[in-house]
């Protein structure tokens, strides 16, 4: 499990912003609040949410409930941000094919890599390597093919054919 992980499971309003067009805001709170210097590095940030006690992650939680209240306050949802930051993504480039293309090679991607694991010896050295990139790939693949077979392309397959 990732320091992520662990975030996204006790503070899920601060592992979103991270995620997101608010990530320097939640960056520097989460130094400033851990920490005690909002320009501390992430991977201090990394080591403290890794490291953490119990009550460490107690006060973590409460963060994120501080987090969240200091953006209600604002008149920002940090939930719809990340939306809308998606959807922007996708509107501009709905028409594109590279969708299609990166599903492509990847599938063509993960079958060489697979038939090459079946057929071939891997090298003891290399074997945590292979199985790095073989579940990288896969984690690609699985997002692409998400994209592809989700509601975002159907509907914008279903408006190109409207208009």
């Amino acid at each position: 499990m990732s320091w992520k992980d662990t975030l996204a499971a006790i503070a899920p309003t601060l592992a979103t912003a991270l995620g997101g067009p608010l990530a320097g805001a939640a960056t520097k709170f989460l130094a400033n609040e851990l920490l005690g210097d909002e320009n501390a590095s992430i991977e201090s940030i990394e080591a403290a949410v890794i490291g953490a006690s119990p009550e460490q992650l107690a006060n973590i939680k409460q963060l994120d409930v501080d987090f969240k209240l200091g953006m209600k306050k604002l008149d920002v949802d940090v939930f719809a941000l990340e939306v809308e930051d998606r959807d922007s993504a996708r509107s501009n480039h709905k028409n594109s094919n590279t969708p299609t293309v990166l599903v492509y090679m990847l599938t063509v991607l993960i079958a060489v890599v697979v038939y090459f694991l079946f057929t071939d010896v891997v090298p003891e050295s290399n074997e945590n390597t292979l199985y790095m990139l073989l579940g990288s790939l896969t984690t690609a693949w699985l997002q692409s093919v998400s994209y592809w077979t989700g509601t975002t392309r159907s509907s914008a397959d279903k408006t190109k054919l409207i208009k």
